[in-house]
């Protein structure tokens, strides 16, 4: 398959060049239509399965599975992190698991995901894991007992007489019926031989059926322990793993033949593959997990039916929009979208790039954002046909004015996005790397794909059909008179939230900023959320937070690091009629938690920073600082509002945040080029009446746009299923928001700068504006 898409890929980049090179509008079109044909050619043969394989790689969060992330203690080299890595893999194989991945995170970390483990194999994993398998042989001296009595009765500690050369070590033995029973025995402090040079440890069976383990060592492992057996005959040598007495054999007579075995406690089969295995493979430097996720599969088959259900109905929501609200040229928006979601798929598989959850609501938002385009050239559009334009010099005029804001608008988006890919992590990073996909995607659509469909319109007829509906006629609405109860309205709502921030404190983070288990179960009956925190209490689940799913049978549950398991298991047994099922399972450390927090932060601040630095190369600085204050007030709007419904914040609220705030900074940045185009063009009036007339000529586009990317939200919130429906709300609100702003806040603002004398019409400014044409234009 890599030929033909070869091939493809070759005659798209051909096609491509030759339609921009192209000089009239015969050549245009044929080399633009065969730039979109062999996209799509590309992108088609990319999605076709091999090997009975889905073309798409599926996140965790899709297909279940469990992803650890480990810390290498000391300071370990490369090498030892190469080391670590080998040594972790071989002894996952044991488990039999299959696609293994694990990936060094840093200079002492590694992340390790596991498709399809889940379950008590994720314990058996987290053994196979973290057990460093330090093995000794020590001798247990003649008096034994005695040392063991006086230490006993010295509160479990060795008199000072013994406890320079002994220690005191639990054993793991069997007691009359089989059953593992845990004593203390006394053995050497210092150890007569290591386990560096076991070379093979397997499983074994006795005579009566008792799983062992053998060791076999190495030339010189074998004449060390002969020597020792040797020279210790009829003394008893303990077999001692990672500070853990196995067995204490006596020994009868010299070993030479260079094996030993370890028995002790009523090991299954399995757990002796498991201790060879990690025998065999002993870690040079221990490994500590600081956080763990896992998914269910039933949990992970429910999201993709869930995204996939939001993502249809997004879909023909914003189709019926368009094609009714815009008729024929709906339908070519409509047939854009088609090829710009054919080539975001396409390039998924193409490039192998994870789908995750969010990744999904990322695409279902690029369903409602990548009509934007279409709106902004059909309003342009509209705008000149009014005026007694040609219906071609209107469609060229509408293209070639859109194009800066459009432009504009996508790299604004592009900036937090690409911020997430580098900062996110998991789950998160394939949303950011469909939003970037998207992007790219769209503007291919939008300009090329919707261009070219005009154009082969025009070679047939030069009075299309371009009628459009139009809910809001000539609107004159004196949108700065009322900035003063904008601003009111904003900082009552930004009073609250702040007050709710500081009441909610340190408990306004979720698990993935200050540490803990986050547990998902699903269920068959609702049970009560007091009966439920009861039993957990009394069971000695302390700090735990309940909250039933909206719109799914999903109980989110919160607790302290390391309880969440404990969580389940009580929740399971105590209330057996709920039908309480596992779902997905987070384990943050402290620390990572703590890593997650600075990371959030320099991600925000970072993207802000990089759209206000942005907006003021392609805008006066002014214009710049007016839209960073309104993209700031839309983010601080959906935080606060979801600090006041009580919600946490998770790092999927500040992949939220990240992207309101590009989806802000868009439709300020078309209000703000139609105020500049504006001032540029010396429209009759003062500035005031120049932003307002801008401001009433963009609001058709504003509610447009906005609405699409309302109902796709809207769709996710209702049908993408409890994992995402935070995110969904959160970017609903900054919707809202930003439509809100871009008329009553930001204007405002520019207006009051532009009284200030940094933002006018005045000739001054005017030549500074002008310098900075559309591409297009230049």
């Amino acid at each position: 398959m890599y030929f033909p898409i070869l091939l493809a890929s070759l005659g798209f980049v051909c096609f491509f060049i030759w339609y921009l090179a192209a000089e009239n509008a015969a050549t245009r079109r044929v080399a633009g239509l065969g730039a979109i044909l062999s996209s799509i050619l590309t992108c088609g043969l990319a999605l076709i399965p091999v090997n009975g394989q889905s073309p798409i790689t599926l996140g965790l969060d899709l297909q279940g599975g469990t992803e650890f992330l480990l810390e290498v203690q000391g300071d370990p080299s490369a090498q030892a992190l190469d080391q670590a890595s080998a040594v972790i893999r071989k002894r996952l194989d044991v488990l039999g698991t299959r696609e293994i991945s694990i990936q060094p995170e840093g200079s002492n970390r590694l992340k390790i995901q596991i498709p399809g483990l889940q379950g008590s194999q994720v314990r058996d994993a987290e053994t196979q894991i973290t057990q460093a398998a330090k093995l000794e042989f020590r001798l247990v001296p003649d008096n034994e007992a005695e040392i063991r009595g006086k230490a006993l009765a010295n509160g479990g500690k060795l008199p000072y007489e013994y406890a320079l050369d002994y220690e005191l070590l639990p054993m793991i033995e069997k007691d009359a019926s089989g059953k593992d029973v845990t004593s203390q025995i006394v053995v050497n402090r210092q150890a007569s031989m290591s386990g560096n040079h076991v070379a093979r440890a397997y499983r074994s069976i006795r005579q009566m059926g008792e799983s062992v383990v053998i060791m076999d060592f190495d030339s010189e492992g074998t004449k060390q322990f002969g020597d020792i057996t040797q020279a210790n005959v009829h003394h008893r040598f303990a077999i001692v793993l990672d500070r853990v007495v196995r067995s204490a054999p006596v020994i009868n007579e010299a070993i030479m033949d260079g094996s030993a075995s370890i028995s002790g406690g009523s090991m299954t089969a399995l757990e002796c593959e498991e201790l060879a295995s990690v025998l065999q493979n002993p870690l040079e430097n221990p490994v500590k997990i600081q956080s763990e996720r896992s998914v269910d599969a039933s949990l992970g088959a429910d999201s993709i039916h869930s995204g996939l259900q939001a993502g249809i109905i997004a879909l023909a929501l914003v189709v019926c929009f368009m094609s009714a609200y815009y008729l024929v040229s709906g339908l070519i928006a409509v047939l854009a979208l088609s090829v710009n979601l054919i080539l975001l798929f396409g390039l998924l598989a193409q490039f192998h790039f994870t789908l995750t959850l969010p990744g999904i609501a990322g695409i279902v938002l690029t369903i409602g954002m990548a009509v934007d385009a279409n709106v902004l050239i059909y309003e342009r559009i509209r705008d000149e046909l009014a005026t007694g334009k040609t219906a071609r010099s209107a469609i060229d005029i509408g293209f070639e004015k859109a194009f800066s804001a459009i432009f504009d608008s996508n790299v604004t988006t592009l900036i937090p996005a690409m911020v997430l890919a580098y900062l996110g992590t998991g789950p998160l990073r394939g949303f950011a790397v469909t939003l970037v996909l998207g992007i790219v995607a769209n503007l291919f659509a939008a300009l090329v794909v919707s261009r070219n469909s005009f154009d082969w319109i025009l070679a047939r007829t030069e009075t299309p059909n371009l009628k459009m509906m139009q809910f809001i006629k000539s609107p004159r609405f004196d949108f700065l008179k009322y900035r003063g109860l904008g601003l009111g309205l904003s900082a009552a709502l930004l009073l609250a939230g702040a007050v709710a921030v500081g009441m909610r404190g340190e408990s306004l983070l979720g698990v993935d900023f200050k540490g803990g288990d986050a547990v998902t179960l699903t269920y068959q009956e609702k049970t009560d959320i007091g009966d439920l925190r009861a039993a957990l209490k009394n069971a000695g689940v302390k700090d735990v937070t309940l909250q039933y799913a909206s719109g799914s049978s999903a109980l989110l549950i919160e607790t302290q690091e390391g309880q969440g398991q404990r969580a389940i298991d009580v929740l399971e047994q105590n209330f057996p009629k709920a039908g309480f099922v596992s779902g997905s399972v987070d384990k943050i450390g402290a620390q990572v938690g703590g890593e997650m927090k600075q990371k959030a932060v320099t991600a925000l601040l970072l993207g802000l920073f990089g759209i206000l630095i942005y907006a003021a190369l392609r805008f006066e600085w002014s214009y710049a600082l007016a839209a960073a204050v309104g993209q700031l007030h839309d983010v601080l709007v959906a935080l606060s509002i979801m600090a006041i419904l009580d919600r946490e914040l998770t790092l999927p609220l500040v992949g939220a945040f990240l992207t309101i705030a590009g989806y802000s900074i868009n439709d300020k940045i078309v209000v703000f080029d139609r105020i500049r185009e504006g001032a540029r063009l010396r429209e009759k009036g003062s500035f005031y009446e120049v932003i307002n007339r801008s401001l009433n000529l963009t609001l058709a586009r504003t509610i447009l746009t906005g609405s699409t990317c309302l109902l796709a939200t809207l769709a996710l919130i209702i049908f993408g299923g409890p994992v995402i429906h935070d995110f969904s709300l959160a970017m609903f609100i900054g919707i809202m928001s930003g439509i809100y702003s871009s008329h009553f806040i930001s204007p405002g603002l520019a207006w009051w700068l532009g009284r200030m004398g940094s933002a006018s019409p005045a000739p001054a400014s005017t030549a500074k504006v002008s310098s900075k044409k559309s591409p297009v234009a230049a």
